[in-house]
């Protein structure tokens, strides 16, 4: 059977997309490197494969052949980017710059006509050394891969083209309120515009004064709520209802909220749900399952983050905070390209287009910087039948 020739196919998107991406990066966030042979290109073309590959400069550098050491590479990031109190913050607000120049301006006018739901994610890297610097660094929380102590981030996102698209992020310290936390991401939406009509939020975000500072600027929301207390008796009774619900009763902290218990049936076993809600619709019980978990996918959110996020044993708060937003700033950049790319099957005069995957634009970029930079050679040094 003859092949059509496929004029929608474009043999260099690898290229392109890594050009477009390296130099938005240099723009947004230069480091002001100016060698010849360490320069802000190198660097983010670095901390892109290793981004891809989901592994360390160390191993970047020994994979590439045209870059620099892994050593020399970390030495100018170390030197560029902040590691106390006074200069995280800084880096903080370049990030967040970096977030917002990445929403396209249709969008953005959007953002400023209408209403849209948010959704607020924290996550904790584990990290079992000592700070760099200060104890505020590192966060407690509940354990998980064999340690308490994690380095925190929460994020702001909105659902944009079915994606998920990340609009501000923060870093979280050591006995950090989660109020300040929520402050802070809403004030990044704030400076684009943005308008809440409902925000999602985890257990993470589960507490008395973060319900507080929604409602006291008149946020609706549906947050998750862990079953502790007296929350875990009356989730006991397997059945759907809205209930009212008072934390801290009989204190000067007393809240009152409406609570929802969904009931569920997974993996031949009921679970109940529940979640703190705000200015919902009381007749749409059953769907404020639908529009917490389905909706905004909050655990493939968490995933897609991590495929893509480089790993790295510096202590170095500012390293670490630049890796984890290169995760966001790629996954917005997957989620934007989908618009106008797409993978191409084709049998005979027919062909199929396939939404674009994370997987397959981190392969493509992945292909793009070995062609770029190029593989160290291995060297065999004895037959491989010599092997006993």
């Amino acid at each position: 059977m003859r092949q059509r020739a496929l004029d929608l196919t474009s043999p260099a998107f690898g290229k392109q997309a890594l050009a477009h991406l390296r130099d938005w990066l240099c723009q947004q966030l230069p480091f002001y490197a100016v060698g010849t042979k360490v320069n802000d290109a190198v660097l983010w073309t670095m901390l892109c494969y290793a981004a891809t590959r989901r592994t360390t400069l160390e191993q970047t550098a020994l994979r590439l052949a045209q870059v620099p050491s892994a050593n020399r590479a970390r030495e100018q990031l170390r030197a560029c980017l902040p590691t106390d109190h006074t200069g995280l913050p800084q880096l903080e607000h370049r990030l967040n710059q970096a977030l917002h120049a990445q929403v396209p301006p249709k969008l953005r006018k959007r953002l400023r006509k209408r209403r849209v739901e948010v959704a607020l994610e924290i996550t904790d890297l584990p990290y079992h050394g000592q700070p760099e610097v200060d104890e505020q660094e590192i966060r407690r929380s509940q354990a998980k891969s064999g340690t308490t102590h994690f380095h925190s981030y929460a994020s702001l996102q909105i659902v944009h083209q079915r994606q998920r698209l990340t609009l501000a992020l923060t870093w979280v310290g050591k006995g950090e309120g989660m109020a300040q936390v929520v402050a802070r991401l809403l004030a990044q939406g704030r400076s684009l515009g943005l308008r809440v009509q409902c925000l999602y939020a985890d257990k993470g975000f589960a507490s008395v004064a973060v319900l507080r500072l929604l409602r006291a600027r008149r946020i609706p929301y549906i947050v998750a709520l862990p079953h502790k207390g007296a929350l875990k008796t009356l989730c006991q009774v397997h059945r759907t209802r809205r209930f009212g619900y008072t934390f801290h009763a009989g204190t000067r902290q007393a809240y009152p909220t409406d609570v929802v218990c969904v009931t569920r049936q997974l993996a031949r076993q009921v679970k109940t749900f529940a979640y703190a809600v705000y200015r919902s619709d009381a007749g749409a019980l059953t769907q404020i399952y639908e529009r917490y978990r389905r909706r905004f996918s909050i655990e493939s959110g968490y995933r897609q983050s991590h495929q893509v996020r480089p790993r790295t044993a510096s202590r170095h708060p500012g390293l670490r905070l630049v890796l984890f937003a290169l995760s966001l700033f790629l996954v917005n950049a997957w989620v934007l390209y989908r618009q106008v790319c797409a993978v191409v099957t084709a049998a005979g005069q027919r062909f199929r287009l396939h939404g674009l995957t994370l997987e397959a634009l981190v392969s493509t970029l992945q292909e793009a910087i070995q062609q770029l930079c190029g593989l160290r050679p291995i060297i065999q040094a004895l037959p491989l039948h010599a092997i006993t």
